[in-house]
């Protein structure tokens, strides 16, 4: 009978990154998977697998990544027209909101007049202000 010569694994490394919100939820785990073969030649073949994900501002984003990212925490929160997301944002594409200090994805956000980005909450709360503060109050030059 022959004997078969099947590749084997060598050395295999595992490593899962973790990702939790503010409140300390897990929001995603990712890892990355490397192993050697070792063939009946006596050949070594070494493997890496990556996962990768989209963040919510469209950036692919893995454990290997150079950015930094952070949490949209209205991504987090499901509405009547979205679904809940994992939130996560490319910090390089998020902003935080004057008013409120919490980080807003592109999609979260606007910019006011004066040319500050807010959260939408506190958009609309801007717009109410600048609306009302001219009936009431009325602008002094020295």
């Amino acid at each position: 009978m022959a004997k078969q010569n099947n590749p084997q694994i060598g050395t295999r490394k595992d490593t899962v990154t973790k990702i939790t919100d503010i409140n300390g939820n897990t929001v995603l785990e990712i890892g990355q998977h490397e192993y050697s073969i070792r063939h009946s030649d006596g050949s070594r073949t070494h493997r890496s697998i990556t996962e990768t994900i989209q963040t919510v501002d469209g950036t692919i984003w893995g454990p290997l990544s150079k950015f930094a990212i952070g949490i949209c925490e209205q991504c987090r929160q499901p509405s009547l027209f979205h679904p809940k997301t994992h939130g996560i944002v490319a910090m390089h594409k998020a902003k935080l909101c004057v008013d409120g200090g919490q980080l807003c994805c592109p999609k979260h956000r606007k910019l006011g007049k004066d040319q500050k980005c807010r959260c939408l909450k506190h958009h609309r709360s801007y717009l109410l202000r600048s609306l009302f503060r001219p009936i009431f109050f009325e602008k002094q030059e020295d």
